[in-house]
């Protein structure tokens, strides 16, 4: 596998343990495939942005927290495999109060103009709470709204439009 790991932010150590917690997120993979994973330190998050292998595929983007890199980079390989594909089409669901499942809510950076979607899963009423996402195109953060329990564990991800 060809593995390509941009980071930014963080100690020599902090880079060495994200560069580990990458390659073991991604698992085995084949030879053939190639892929670019980057990451931007934000207090004590990530903002990671994955390009697969496929040329098709949707570039993943999401937020981590500092321990949670690992699992966090193996469920969007986990949702690239099939998964992401039922979610895309997904209906739009109202913020704050709605039923239990995922939500979707559309925006446009400030600063580029490009469209992103924040995606994660709510529980039946859950309130939402603003948090930092990037921009998929030109990383600029952006603060949006996910449900108060996706908030918490950083269980969010952000795809382009």
């Amino acid at each position: 596998m060809a593995l390509k790991i941009l980071c930014a932010g963080g100690s020599k150590e902090e880079k060495e343990a994200v560069e580990t917690a990458v390659r073991a997120g991604l698992g085995p993979r084949p030879p053939a495939e190639s892929w670019t994973v980057s990451l931007v330190k934000i207090g004590r998050q990530w903002s990671v942005t994955m390009d697969g292998p496929e040329k098709t595929s949707p570039r993943s983007t999401f937020m981590a927290a500092e321990g949670g890199l690992r699992e966090a980079i193996s469920d969007s390989v986990a949702r690239r495999g099939g998964a992401g594909a039922a979610a895309g089409g997904a209906a739009a669901v109202s913020p704050g109060g709605g039923p239990a499942g995922e939500r979707r809510h559309e925006y446009k950076c400030r600063k580029c103009g490009t469209g992103f979607v924040v995606v994660y899963q709510a529980e039946a009423g859950e309130s939402e709470t603003s948090v930092p996402a990037a921009c998929p195109q030109c990383w600029q953060i952006e603060q949006v709204k996910v449900g108060s329990g996706a908030a918490a564990t950083s269980d969010y991800r952000v795809d382009k439009t």
